[in-house]
């Protein structure tokens, strides 16, 4: 067992020391780790919470109480890194440190299943998502840092589809159009493009910096929903409507989004509830059911197909891909898979998209790069 009582860490232990917190600060940090509390006894994901509040503990340098908390979250064995974290950094020299990291290792080893698909050679266009066109065969990459989408065959030659726009997030292909996420300081943006002419149909925008258009899905029948991460809701645009209206309901750290194949069932990632779902008929939502001590936090990716769940899972989870097999009600996790993990070449991987048998995906979009970038690689899945 990694958790150790506190007195223990602090007889043995060799951390920085805490800092000197004001009246005020502690205050606040009580009333915070309190909260935490409060939602640990009722979150369906004890990991996550557990590590939220290993990181209150480091946000105000209290070190032995981060490091007991971290013990607890490491002894989960659901794949948090604290090394990912910098919030962890002043800890990386102590000894108790690298015991917790040993711990993460042992539970999260390598597993890879991945075969190389193609490779952009534009390697610093920084794709936050893909989205593939089935008919043409052609995938679209979103730029966050060119303000940009291009189009790329499946051997990687790739060709200039829009641009002028702010930080590229989300895409779909349905039917003829390709809908793109675009974000800037002063709006969040929907924007409907022809597949043909590269032209825009139709945009749907809101002003301000209380949104980040995310990531979306779309219905058989034309309906699109999207997340917006900074606003904590999800969107619909109905077929004909001149706005998006909101699916009711608060969806804090929304992010990835996928549909049942009926369109009664729309599956997003929150936290803490790492999946939640809503019955679009109803309006009820609640968390996925899981196997107990699974992990769904910090879902980038999210994709449904032929009664799976196709996740990506990055941020301060050691990176992931894993498939996710529903019961037969679509509303529970029977049984995960992970097909991939510690692949060398993992170095920012956000999202894919299903292209026939195969989930494709890319390994390493280099956003935390400034220089010497790598061409993106395209790896892929047999589903």
């Amino acid at each position: 067992m990694l958790a150790l009582g506190l007195s223990a860490w602090r007889a043995t232990a060799q951390l920085p020391s805490p800092a000197v917190l004001t009246e005020d600060d502690r205050a606040g940090l009580q009333g915070e780790i309190a909260r935490l509390e409060r939602l640990l006894d009722s979150s369906p994901d004890k990991a996550a919470v557990t590590y939220q509040i290993a990181r209150a503990w480091a946000s105000a340098k209290q070190w032995p109480e981060a490091v007991e908390w971290l013990g607890k979250a490491v002894a989960f064995r659901a794949g948090f890194d604290p090394a990912r974290d910098p919030l962890f950094s002043d800890l990386r020299a102590a000894r108790e440190f690298e015991a917790l990291e040993a711990g993460v290792h042992e539970a999260t080893p390598a597993v890879s299943h991945s075969r190389a698909a193609f490779a952009l050679s534009e390697g610093d266009l920084q794709p936050e998502s893909m989205a593939y066109d089935p008919v043409r065969k052609q995938f679209f990459f979103g730029s966050m840092r060119k303000g940009k989408v291009v189009r790329c065959s499946a051997r990687g030659i790739c060709e200039p589809f829009a641009d002028g726009l702010g930080t590229v997030l989300g895409l779909k292909v349905h039917r003829d159009g390709l809908w793109v996420l675009s974000n800037s300081s002063t709006k969040s943006e929907l924007i409907h493009f022809d597949l043909g002419s590269g032209r825009p149909v139709r945009e749907y925008s809101m002003a301000g910096g209380g949104h980040l258009f995310n990531d979306l899905a779309i219905a058989e029948s034309g309906e699109v929903y999207f997340t917006d991460t900074r606003g904590a809701a999800v969107w619909r645009l109905t077929s004909g409507a001149s706005d998006p209206a909101p699916v009711p309901g608060r969806f804090e750290a929304a992010n990835g989004i996928a549909l049942s194949p009926d369109a009664s069932l729309l599956y997003v990632s929150t936290f803490p509830d790492g999946i939640r779902i809503v019955d679009l008929t109803s309006g009820a939502a609640a968390p996925i059911k899981r196997p107990p001590n699974l992990t769904l936090a910090n879902i980038d990716g999210l994709y449904f197909d032929r009664g799976w769940l196709i996740a990506i899972q990055n941020g301060l989870m050691t990176p992931r891909v894993v498939r996710l097999k529903l019961d037969l009600s679509l509303r529970a996790i029977r049984r995960v898979e992970v097909r991939e993990r510690r692949n060398p070449l993992f170095d920012g991987v956000t999202t894919g998209a299903v292209a026939g048998s195969d989930f494709c995906y890319m390994a390493n979009i280099q956003d935390e790069k400034q220089s010497g970038f790598e061409p993106i690689r395209i790896l892929k899945l047999h589903l």
